[in-house]
């Protein structure tokens, strides 16, 4: 027990004892105040009431005439109203946030015995008077933690869990739902990144296949994830590598937007890639790992994601919406050129390079273990092929014949593959009627055991 919680306890032993002075029971009872302002959970209407029977408590000392019975009958009252039981015997946590992991924390943390505080209703003085401190939203908008002496004491799950699948969920679910899938069974792993993610679905092929991808996924995390998928999946046959005309120059740990989503990979993959600041964030997230496994069992933690999907605003994409180029407005056609011109402006030869080793090494290790290499280009608007750099894909294509020359794999290249505006959600993604149309094709390849040239 905190000294604090401890100096409550012996203030109101103090006033309730028969042989304390007059003066002292009044010192007391101001400590009372003060520590309670703070140390107990009092909604406004608790602190008024115990302001107001100190206060008449005070004024009958004062007065002089009062009895050792009505001086029992105020001690008893704010024994209730501070709830002593309730707030000073056993361990005391603070929650910090007000949103739904704050709401779901304070249920777990009550259910393991703990005195569940809210951090609006602590006194900052009082900080380490508490054994455990849970922030459940971002550091910055939580007073007083940073002067916490012991940090052991401090839990940043809402920093362990944004990284786990707040920020980015759909890999969470991606990897969730692979390893759910693993055993005997599964036929096919899809990976690639947006992309792929929207013109393959899994579903509509004829054989067992689960899907990898993800929206700006490289081909080091397709690799892995492939690796990963293939330990627990003894029943391959192959595996369609999706890829974009500018894939061989796409490094997610080097984007500006998107780095962040290799600590989503980690605790998968074992690395960062080429992250700059990974041993900081990695230890920042293992640091946090052990903390939330030796509070809350993993089964408590994965169950946090179906809630967090739930507490979030539901808005449904359109995966049905028709692209018409000639509906575009000045400005989206703008704002269009801008994204497909960031896509295709990566002069970086050194990532090119570890670019083509790793689908080398990805079509070697599927040759070494007899799985079947399918490389896979979706089709894209004429748009797009319009305002992309050319010599980006050809430079693809070029690499992709190699290996397939030197690995036995094949290539789907559909950039050539004329599909009418409808078939597309946006100038660079298929929607589920172009899907359906690249599915047909996928499962004809995979019936006949080659692709035609």
């Amino acid at each position: 027990m905190g000294k604090k919680f401890t100096g409550l306890e012996e203030s109101l032993k103090l006033v309730s004892d028969a042989g304390t002075r007059k003066d002292v029971r009044i010192r007391e009872l101001g400590m009372i105040e003060d520590y309670a302002d703070g140390l107990v959970n009092l909604t406004i209407e608790g602190k008024a009431k115990l302001k107001a029977v100190i206060d008449a408590f005070k004024f009958e000392l004062f007065d002089g005439d009062i009895n050792e019975e009505c001086i029992g009958g105020y001690y008893r009252i704010l024994l209730k109203l501070i709830n002593m039981e309730g707030n000073l015997k056993g361990k005391k946590c603070i929650i910090y946030g007000n949103n739904w992991l704050s709401a779901e924390i304070e249920r777990k943390m009550a259910s393991k015995n703990y005195h569940v505080f809210n951090w609006r209703n602590v006194n900052p003085d009082y900080m380490d008077e508490y054994d455990l401190h849970i922030l459940c939203d971002e550091p910055l908008k939580v007073y007083g933690i940073a002067a916490l002496p012991d940090k052991d004491k401090v839990i940043k799950l809402w920093d362990y869990l944004k990284y786990k699948f707040g920020v980015f969920p759909a890999v969470y679910r991606t990897i969730t739902d692979m390893e759910e899938a693993a055993g005997s069974g599964v036929k096919g792993i899809i990976t690639g990144g947006r992309n792929t993610v929207y013109a393959i679905h899994s579903s509509l092929l004829h054989k067992k296949t689960v899907s990898v991808a993800n929206r700006s996924q490289d081909i080091f995390y397709d690799f892995k994830l492939f690796c990963h998928a293939y330990e627990s999946m003894p029943d391959l046959e192959y595996v369609i590598v999706g890829l974009a005309p500018y894939s061989l120059r796409y490094d997610t740990s080097k984007s500006n937007a998107e780095w962040r989503r290799c600590l989503v990979y980690y605790p998968v993959v074992e690395t960062m890639h080429n992250c700059n600041g990974a041993d900081q964030l990695i230890e920042l997230y293992k640091t946090e790992y052990f903390k939330v496994k030796n509070y809350f069992e993993s089964g408590y933690v994965e169950s946090l994601y179906d809630l967090y999907v739930s507490s979030e605003t539901k808005t449904e994409e359109a995966e049905n919406c028709v692209f018409d180029d000639s509906a575009m407005t000045q400005e989206v056609t703008e704002h269009n050129i801008r994204e497909i011109n960031a896509l295709y402006n990566r002069p970086h030869t050194e990532i090119l390079l570890q670019n083509k080793v790793l689908l080398q090494e990805y079509a070697h290790f599927c040759q070494m273990k007899g799985i079947r290499v399918i490389f896979f280009i979706p089709p894209y608007t004429k748009w797009y092929k319009e305002h992309m750099k050319k010599s980006y894909y050809e430079e693809l294509v070029s690499t992709v014949k190699m290996l397939c020359e030197k690995y036995g794999a094949e290539f789907i290249d559909m950039m050539n593959v004329s599909l009418p505006d409808r078939c597309f959600r946006d100038y660079a993604s298929i929607n589920d009627i172009g899907a359906i149309k690249v599915a047909s094709y996928i499962n004809e390849v995979l019936e006949k055991g080659k692709v035609e040239k």
